[in-house]
């Protein structure tokens, strides 16, 4: 009788720890995602507000499109505007690439190879974003300059000094921007790593 309940006992005992180590794995599977979306939020909200400042900039332009003069400084404004839309989309498909990583659903190395292929495809459109922010840069600021009434000819060491300056610092910031992102990605990642620890 005494094995029988011995049995009966361990019996017991290894389904409570059965049941206890799948509630474990979930709330670590849990955790993980939690961990992986709150680390993409940092990067998909200055996205977002990188958005809303290229799409009320371009409203801006659109408003004063038509006072301002000549055929060249009209297709400059186009450009402009082009730019400025095409930014976020870009910006926001690089964000969406990472976030389509279904951590739940996927094995382990299905979802680590998923988001090392959506990561270079997020580090790519970042660094597309800033060729097109530098081309924003040099197109916007005649326009920027004749919706103010002012020649670019007027204004002294614009092109000597003041340009190279607006660029070198954009890049300094851009170069920032994207070391965080990267730093944000590799904290993503080792929190896809720690899954199969």
């Amino acid at each position: 009788m005494e094995l029988e309940e011995m049995q009966q006992a361990w019996g017991k005992l290894s389904q409570q720890v059965e049941k206890q180590e799948i509630l474990t794995n979930q709330l670590l599977d849990k955790t993980t995602r939690q961990s992986y979306h709150s680390r993409l939020n940092r990067i998909k909200y200055s996205e977002l507000a990188g958005t809303l400042v290229c799409y009320a900039a371009a409203a801006y332009v659109s408003v004063h499109l038509a006072q301002l003069e000549g055929l060249w400084m009209q297709a400059l404004a186009a450009l402009t505007i082009v730019v400025l839309l095409v930014l976020p989309i870009l910006s926001l498909a690089s964000v969406r690439a990472v976030k389509g990583v279904n951590i739940s659903v996927a094995t382990y190395a299905e979802t680590i190879q998923t988001f090392a292929r959506q990561k270079i495809r997020f580090q790519q459109l970042q660094k597309m974003n800033v060729l097109l922010g530098l081309v924003l840069l040099v197109v916007a600021l005649p326009v920027l300059a004749a919706i103010q009434g002012k020649d670019l000819g007027q204004i002294p060491y614009l092109w000597a000094v003041m340009v190279p300056v607006g660029m070198a610092v954009f890049l300094v910031f851009a170069f920032w921007v994207l070391r965080a992102y990267n730093k944000t990605l590799a904290e993503m990642e080792k929190a896809l790593s720690d899954l199969n620890d």
